[in-house]
């Protein structure tokens, strides 16, 4: 997905061509934007971060409900590693997304673990893509914070 977005990018800018010789062509068939893309990532092993999106019909998506009805799709959970968690959809229903972040299990009680969070908008499309990014600290064990 990453190779799509950055071969849009260039396409908008002018280096379609550059970008040709080095890419397989089938990598690049499909635009691949996404209305809304969550990604978290941490910066303690043998830890377990969750992600959990609400959707606005209050639907949540997180490891063990991993697919929506909106389409709504979440990456498999790291129980151990850095992550990243990541959550996708293509086409979002309007209305208000809320995302937390929760600390399931940490090794690192006394220092706690802190979370990267990077949200996109219209992920994908060179004129509309925007992005927000955050960071927060979470320290006890099924731990949640609202982040989003």
């Amino acid at each position: 997905m990453a190779i799509n977005r950055t071969f849009q990018f260039l396409t908008h800018y002018g280096y379609k061509q550059d970008v040709l010789t080095l890419v397989d062509d089938r990598l690049l068939a499909t635009k691949m934007t996404m209305d809304l893309r969550v990604i978290i990532m941490w910066d303690t092993d043998a830890t377990d971060v969750e992600l959990h999106v609400t959707e606005p019909n209050g639907e949540k998506c997180y490891s063990f409900h991993n697919k929506t009805k909106n389409g709504g799709f979440m990456s498999r959970n790291f129980s151990k590693g850095y992550g990243p968690e990541e959550y996708l959809i293509r086409t979002a229903p309007s209305g208000t997304f809320s995302v937390s972040v929760k600390l399931f299990s940490s090794m690192k009680k006394y220092t706690g673990t802190v979370v990267a969070l990077r949200v996109y908008t219209n992920y994908g499309d060179p004129e509309l893509e925007r992005s927000y990014a955050s960071t927060v600290r979470l320290q006890e064990d099924k731990e949640i914070r609202e982040v989003a």
